[in-house]
This record gives structure tokens, sequence and C-alpha cells, in this order.
């Protein structure tokens, strides 16, 4: 189950005992501000509260290496196409001064090099945030 809190200063999301801005976040995305006033969570974000609100067991063990290009290719084609930000603020995709992705795509990537999830996870947790179109594919 998941449980906002919400005041003043910082959002926290709490899913299954597990404080995602702390473990998602703040470790793997470089565009984070824990300061922020921010209720904008880029679609990594809500595919891996997903995958946990469903029993998922998501390891947030950060790897140093860079996410082959078929893994990139995979996540831009069936997570960026439906995030809130990729038409507009993802500098990434817009490829602007060799940007770095979110952290929703990175952990979402070392997972699926691990094996842990499989893309069908993605897609599945995108619709079920009611945010792929198979035609936009």
């Amino acid at each position: 189950m998941t449980e906002g809190v919400r005041n003043d200063r910082v959002r926290i999301i709490v899913v299954n005992e597990i404080n995602l801005d702390e473990r998602l976040c703040l470790n793997f995305c470089p565009y984070y501000k824990p300061a922020k006033n921010d209720k904008l969570a880029c679609m990594g974000f809500l595919v891996v509260e997903t995958l946990i609100e469903r029993g998922g067991e998501i390891t947030f063990d950060a790897s140093k290496k860079k996410l082959n290009a078929v893994t990139e290719e995979k996540l831009m084609q069936n997570l960026c196409i439906v995030c809130p930000f990729y038409e507009d603020d993802c500098d990434f995709i817009q490829q602007k001064e060799k940007s770095l992705p979110c952290g929703g795509f990175t952990l979402l990537g070392n997972l699926l090099e691990a094996n842990i999830i499989g893309i069908d996870d993605i897609k599945s947790g995108s619709r079920q945030n009611g945010l792929f179109d198979k035609d936009r594919r």
C-alpha cells in the first residue's frame, strides 16, 4: 500500500515500508532535489512503485557500469515514451549536453540487465499507471 506524506518542503513516498525518495531518487537520480516541493514523478519512479506494490523484490543496488545500448533502447521505447517528462522536459531523451537518464531509468535498467525483472514488467507497470498506449510504440 502506498502512503504519501507531504509537507511544505519535501515529498516522501512510502511503499511497503520502502521510502522511494531515499532509496530510488536520492541514490539514482541526478535531477532529484530533496528540498524541492515537487509532486511530479518520472515514469520509472511510478513503475518501481507499482512493482513494489505488487510484491516485487526490488534491489536498490547501484551499479557503476553504464547500461548497454540494447537495454537503453528497450527502456526508451517502453518507459520513456510514456513518461510525463518525455516530450518537453527530458534532457536525456533530447540528448542535451550528454545528459544522464533519470533514476528510475537507471534502476530499471540495472534490474533488467540482472534479469530481476523483464520488459513486460515495465510495460505492465506503465499500463497500471494509465500511461501506456500501445499505439505510441
